[in-house]
Parts: C-alpha cells; sequence; structure tokens
C-alpha cells in the first residue's frame, strides 16, 4: 500500500519508519525543514514514565511504549534513551501521585513509595516538606528527543522512504485519497495519515476546539555546583506540586537540566506564537523554588517555546474518514508514545487493526492492542 503521511514529527517520522519495515510505501509531507526545530517533537529530551493517576489505559501503553522504543532501538542499532527512573510526590489522599499508586497496584507494576528522608537520598539538592512521600519507578527515564528524530530521517533515507520537506499541505480529500499542496499540487494514495500535531485545526478546522493549540515554555538550567552531580544521577520528575503541574528532565546523557510548568502555557496560534518574554523562563523556573535547596544559586541558561495541542481531557483526539486516518490532541504527552503510536498508525491505516479498536486504545480506553 501506499500511504500518505502530514507531519514530520515523531508520530509522522515513526509511522514511515513502520510503514517501511512492513514492506509499505510511505510518503510523508512536513510543512517545515526536516528536523524541524519549531516542532514539538525537536528538544534535547522527552520524559517517559509510568505513573498517569488514574489513566490505566495510558499507563499499560508505557510499557508497551518501552518494548517499542526497543525495537526502534534494534533496528536503528543505537539507543538515545537513558533509563533513570521517574519520581512524583503526593502530599494528600487522592493526589496524583496517590492515584497512580493505585493504577500501578492494579496493573501489578513495581514501584517503591519513599519518605522525606529517602527522597532527599535520592535527589539530595530537593528539600521536601514533612507531609510528603514520593512515588519512585525504576522503569522509565530520558528520551532524547533531537537525537531520535535525526536517527529517524537519516534511517528512513537509507530505506528509500520520500521525505518532502517545506512542502504544506493545505486540504485534504477523503472521497478522493488524496491532498493538496499549497503549489496546487495533488497526490494521491490507499491511505492517508494526519500526525500535523498543534497544527491540525489548520487542515480540519471542525477539531479546533478538541485539539486547541498551545504555546508551552521551558526553562534550560545550569545547577548549583554543589548539585550539579546529583542532578545529572536523578530520575525524571513528574507532579511535584499538587497546586502547580511542574516537571523535571535530569542532564543525562550529556543534555541539560529542564524544567517545565504545566501551567505556563496558553492558546496560540502555532504559525505566529509570541516570541519568549524577558523574564518567561524564570518565571518556569520559580515554580520549583518551594522544593530546590540554594534555589538563588540556579542559572537559567534559556527558554524554548513549544507548540503542543491540547486535548480538554488530555486523551488523544482520533478521527477517521474513509482513507483518512488522524492522531492529533497530543496535550505533550505524546512524545514517549511515538514509536508504538507509528507501529499501531501503520497498522490501522492499512488495515490490520479496526479504527474502532485503535480509537479505544489511543484514547486510554483500553489498555492494549499488543500486550501478550
Amino acid at each position: 500500500m501506499k500511504v500518505i503521511i502530514i507531519g514530520g514529527g515523531i508520530v509522522g517520522l515513526s509511522t514511515a519508519w513502520a510503514l517501511a519495515r512492513s514492506g509499505h510505501e510511505a510518503l510523508l509531507f512536513e510543512q517545515g525543514p526536516l528536523p524541524h526545530d519549531g516542532g514539538a517533537s525537536y528538544d534535547q529530551h522527552r520524559l517517559i514514565r509510568l505513573p498517569y493517576a488514574d489513566q490505566i489505559g495510558y499507563c499499560a501503553m508505557v510499557i508497551d511504549a518501552l518494548k517499542a522504543w526497543q525495537r526502534m532501538w534494534d533496528d536503528l542499532g543505537e539507543s538515545h534513551y537513558a533509563e533513570v527512573g521517574s519520581l512524583a510526590l503526593s502530599s494528600e489522599e487522592g493526589d496524583w501521585a496517590d492515584l497512580s499508586r493505585q493504577t500501578l497496584d492494579h496493573l501489578s507494576l513495581d514501584y517503591a513509595t519513599l519518605d522525606k528522608k529517602q527522597i532527599e537520598a535520592l535527589c539530595p539538592f530537593m528539600k521536601v516538606p514533612e507531609n510528603v512521600w514520593g512515588l519512585h519507578n525504576e522503569a522509565g527515564g530520558v528520551l532524547f528527543a533531537a537525537r531520535i528524530v535525526e536517527a529517524l530521517i537519516r534511517d528512513l533515507g537509507h530505506r528509500g522512504v520520500k521525505l518532502r520537506d517545506e512542502t504544506r499541505i493545505v486540504g485534504v480529500d477523503p472521497a478522493a485519497g488524496s491532498v493538496t499542496l499549497e503549489n496546487g499540487e495533488r497526490e494521491s494514495a490507499d491511505a492517508i495519515v494526519v500526525a500535523a500535531g498543534a497544527w491540525t485545526a489548520k487542515l480540519f478546522p471542525e477539531l479546533q476546539r478538541r485539539a486547541v493549540p498551545h504555546r508551552q515554555v521551558v526553562a534550560y538550567m545550569e545547577p548549583p555546583e554543589a548539585h550539579a552531580e546529583s542532578w545529572a544521577k536523578a530520575p525524571v520528575m513528574v507532579h511535584l506540586l499538587n497546586d502547580v503541574d511542574i516537571y523535571a528532565a535530569p542532564p543525562a546523557g550529556g543534555t541539560e537540566l529542564k524544567f517545565g510548568c504545566g501551567q505556563h502555557r496558553r492558546p496560540g496560534d502555532p504559525d505566529r506564537l509570541d516570541p519568549l518574554g524577558d523574564d518567561e523562563a524564570a518565571q518556569v523556573a520559580g515554580a520549583f523554588e518551594p522544593l530546590l535547596r540554594d534555589f538563588a544559586d540556579y542559572k537559567v541558561l534559556r527558554g524554548q517555546v513549544c507548540p503542543y495541542a491540547i486535548a480538554p481531557d488530555e486523551r488523544f483526539v482520533t478521527e477517521s474518514n474513509g482513507p483518512v486516518l488522524l492522531i492529533g490532541g497530543c496535550s505533550g504527552h505524546m512524545f514517549k508514545f511515538g514509536a508504538l503510536m507509528g507501529e499501531q498508525l501503520a497498522r490501522t491505516a492499512t488495515g490490520e487493526t479496526a479504527f474502532k479498536d485503535f480509537k479505544l486504545w489511543a484514547e486510554g480506553r483500553h489498555q492494549s492492542l499488543t500486550r501478550n
């Protein structure tokens, strides 16, 4: 089968990889360069972690995602992942970390609960309130996002996959099974996979309320010299404070320390995102002050703006219309599923998996399509 893919981020590239491995013809269109440093996939790192509050389907999906990444590393002949584990903090019954613990129990997945002293032994740079306990998983860690994207582009080139960068799609015709390029050219295929991220609503305006484009800022940091070594050995961190959704990627594998804050985002046109404000990165970093020793000695290196499409319930948005298959609404948590999502999109686009089953799985309502 010939399959057109719209979008050259991690999902589009992984779909092309999966199709090529199965003997199908993939033609990928990316509106910007490849790699596209203005997209959501091109950054030093992304987190992959088991804790997922009460979303049992997505927690189970992480197990499959880790296996899919291993298949990709085996195929590429190189790994772009550091398994450093994860840490979430709980301060009250029924909060995000506590719900995650219950989900892990439901799925019989391993974890450890840490008290204040154990958390600070694991992460000496932290100062932990008395009423807080930690949820620690050894599985999970840091995906080196930019390295993965670059490696996939090289691999697809070696496989002869057609990658057309700087080529914007302006229309999709399900009835004809074709797409229209900005220059008026049309291209047809047996199936079309739309993985356009924050640009989804540009092609499908009817989805603009289900996949709302947002502007997210992250801050790259230089920790104090006294804490540099412990940060280099730290797990990834998610949901550290209940009132502020903050997360951190440690400086593993030669990367830099990154802080993020879920509340520091706002709707924005991905083609015209506001430039980074003078103090925005410092505002993101400031959310970490209650938990870090010697916070005044941390240095903001720079900030980065990322375009995301946020779904109101933070479940992936799926649509099917004839030969057209769409995935959207990444809500900032798609990259960890990139390899697995590409495999499942390829299977669904080529008819191996029914769309109704894919939809339930991608929305986290069905625990697995692949677990044995």
